[in-house]
């Protein structure tokens, strides 16, 4: 017969288990605060007051484009190296006498231009504008009641814009 007395455990702290079961909620709840403190001390601006009134405003612009979508409206614009632009309506239910169009280059707003375009005849219009250098452009073109928005890359001296809705549905119902 074997004398064997089974020894006590050790200490808990010797344990591995231990040290794992008890570090990594320990962290967690660390963490945790670390990420509370640079929230509060690096939080984001407030929104401004009137941010509500841009968002009015956004929701009437895509109203706009969605009627231009729903008409159909397109306009061929043809930019001319001496200065000119010219741009052809079709579709439009109104006439408006001046057409708003605006360039916006996507990485200099030192190139972004504005051009008025007046009619000179139902469905034609022309005003003042330099050549768009190279480059990636957005495009907006109002019309009083109705808006268009478009993209295009490189240097275009033609370019056809077709009223589309802003959210990609049908524009017919």
């Amino acid at each position: 017969m074997s004398d064997t007395v089974a020894s006590p455990p050790g200490p808990y702290r010797s344990n591995p288990v231990f040290w794992i079961m008890w570090l990594l909620p320990a962290s967690a709840v660390l963490a945790g605060l670390a990420t509370l403190a640079i929230a509060l001390r690096h939080a984001d601006r407030a929104l401004p007051a009137g941010y509500h009134w841009e968002g009015e405003h956004l929701d009437q612009d895509f109203a706009r484009q969605r009627l231009a979508a729903k008409l159909g409206i397109e306009v061929d614009l043809a930019m001319q190296a001496a200065g000119e632009c010219t741009a052809t309506l079709r579709h439009a239910p109104d006439d408006p006498a001046t057409l708003t169009l605006q360039f916006a280059h996507s990485s200099d707003a030192g190139l972004d231009r504005v051009v008025l375009l007046r009619r000179l005849q139902p469905g034609l219009y022309r005003g003042a504008c330099a050549p768009l250098p190279a480059g990636r452009w957005r495009v907006a073109l109002d019309g009083g009641a109705w808006a268009m928005r478009a993209q295009f890359s490189g240097h275009r001296g033609d370019l056809r814009l077709r009223a589309r809705p802003p959210d990609g549905a049908d524009p017919t119902p």
